[in-house]
């Protein structure tokens, strides 16, 4: 499969993101990846190809400062913002594991009508957010690996507890990166909630 790697300028800072997939408006995936991270994790495991052989375009963005993006003076999740504003992207589907589920949480709070759905994976700092979890208004979907003793499980029942349209699917014998331990079964349940 085609993947395209490309820049975009964001305030004077290189952002740099690869492209899988057709180019379908209403079916389009933006994966963010994990603090030990790039996009070309998601390319690695095969979630990002799995997702474009279900018929999605996919976005892997590499956040400022990782990978061959450069740093920005800007918060995370409004470099985003100005990626999808200057690409003039339609509402899209969010997954951000870890570090960057904390930045997907920032997202939909400030910017939630940019979204089509929510998927947050074993998000770092949710007790940080908890009072304004109820604000989040798109479907979510949150996905925890039991084990994990990074982010603790009591975060994924916080967030299914105080948002209100949301899931929970739980990989109950995987630690912190249960979406790279199970790609093919991650992959199939992102598929399915996107296309819910």
């Amino acid at each position: 499969m085609l993947i395209k790697g490309e820049y975009v300028d964001i305030k004077g800072s290189k952002i740099h993101y690869l492209e899988l997939g057709e180019d379908n408006t209403q079916d389009l995936v933006i994966l963010l990846h994990g603090k030990r991270y790039t996009a070309y994790d998601w390319v690695h495991s095969g979630i990002a190809e799995n997702l474009a052989n279900k018929g999605f375009k996919v976005i892997c963005l590499e956040l400022p400062g990782y990978g061959a993006s450069e740093e920005s003076e800007l918060e995370k999740e409004e470099v985003l913002f100005e990626f999808a504003s200057k690409l003039n992207l339609p509402p899209f589907h969010l997954v951000g594991p870890s570090f960057s589920g904390e930045i997907s949480l920032r997202f939909a709070l400030k910017h939630g009508n940019m979204l089509r759905s929510l998927t947050v994976v074993d998000s770092i700092n949710v007790d940080l957010y908890k009072k304004r979890l109820k604000d989040i208004k798109v479907k979510t979907l949150i996905i925890w690996g039991k084990k994990d003793n990074i982010a603790p499980y009591e975060f994924a029942e916080m967030l299914k507890e105080n948002i209100s349209v949301s899931s929970l699917y739980v990989f109950e014998d995987s630690g912190h990166t249960c979406y790279f331990d199970n790609a093919k079964k991650f992959s199939e349940v992102l598929g399915d909630f996107f296309r819910k």
